[in-house]
């Protein structure tokens, strides 16, 4: 094993473990109460199929399974922790950023009702652009297997640390620009619409005010949202596809079209605001580039970890 795959893959681990210990202390500090029966049944599930297949691929030597198993279930256990980080930062409670974020759309130049008009004019771009919107939770876990499959593992671990980084830095700025979306900020009911489905564009709104103002509120995995607007973890997520699927010579071009689409798409299907995209590229470009950077092996030393760790 390579040194670089050796230290993407535990760090993978071990990311997981801290985000738990990190997220949920953060929430007592914050004041947000969660609901650790549904988070137990959520993650025990994963937790539980990484121990027991996992112990079984290694006795088996099964190790392409391992890596599979372990960038997949992973990048499953770390949505817990990734989600609860979200609603601590929309609970801060900071002003709302939509007329700033408006105003950062029109400086470019972009005018947010002559797009929308525009996708619920044309009936078939409406749904392809539907479509890619839904493709994000298909791409994060399918392309890892797709990845160490066609002998990329150590591109799955980093794909994998990369989600979480994003997100992470996605909440972060997400305190200072909390915002309730361009749908509700131009004042467009679903109901306006003949094309688009804007089913996620006011989806969340429940969830936002509810952990801003009720003091009794509590995170129950099975209401959660994505309650983020600034930047768009949904056009973060299409970079990162992107950026992984790149190396694949015959699906490099198809995913890029489709990741462009899912991107396009978090403005008219989710709410977004042009800058929002913007914003959620370059984080996710920062995450990539800060993984690629903790995981390669440090000049010096020796290429294979079997070569600096005590052998069996």
């Amino acid at each position: 094993m390579h040194l670089d795959l050796f230290r993407a893959r535990y760090g993978l681990l071990w990311l997981t473990f801290a985000s738990y210990v990190v997220a949920f202390g953060l929430a007592r500090v914050t004041g947000l109460t969660v609901d650790y029966g549904g988070v137990g049944r959520s993650a025990g599930y994963f937790l539980a199929l990484l121990v027991v297949v996992g112990f079984y691929c290694r006795v088996r030597k099964l190790q392409s399974m391992t890596f599979v198993l372990e960038a997949v279930t992973c990048t499953l256990l770390l949505i817990v922790p990734v989600l609860v980080s979200t609603y601590i930062s929309i609970r801060v409670g900071k002003p709302l950023a939509d007329t700033v974020l408006m105003s950062w759309d029109a400086a470019l130049g972009f005018s947010w009702r002559e797009f929308i008009a525009f996708v619920d004019a044309n009936p078939l771009l409406a749904e392809i652009l539907g479509l890619a919107y839904l493709s994000f939770s298909f791409q994060l876990l399918l392309l890892p297997a797709v990845l160490v499959a066609t002998g990329r593992p150590l591109r799955a671990y980093q794909m994998a640390i990369s989600y979480a980084l994003l997100c992470y830095i996605s909440s972060v700025i997400s305190i200072w620009f909390p915002a309730l979306g361009a749908y509700v900020a131009y004042g467009v009911e679903p109901e306006q619409l003949s094309s688009i489905n804007a089913h996620f564009t006011y989806f969340f709104l429940d969830q936002f005010h509810a952990v801003r103002t009720d003091p009794d509120f509590v995170f129950r995995m099975e209401e959660v949202a994505g309650i983020l607007t600034f930047p768009s973890v949904h056009a973060a997520v299409a970079a990162l596809c992107a950026w992984a699927a790149w190396d694949l010579k015959l699906a490099r071009y198809p995913m890029l079209a489709v990741n462009m689409l899912m991107a396009v798409a978090a403005v008219s299907h989710a709410s977004h605001y042009v800058v929002d995209v913007l914003a959620g590229v370059g984080v996710a470009g920062i995450s990539i580039l800060a993984v690629q950077w903790l995981t390669r092996a440090p000049k010096g030393l020796p290429l294979t970890a079997e070569q600096v760790l005590p052998q069996p």
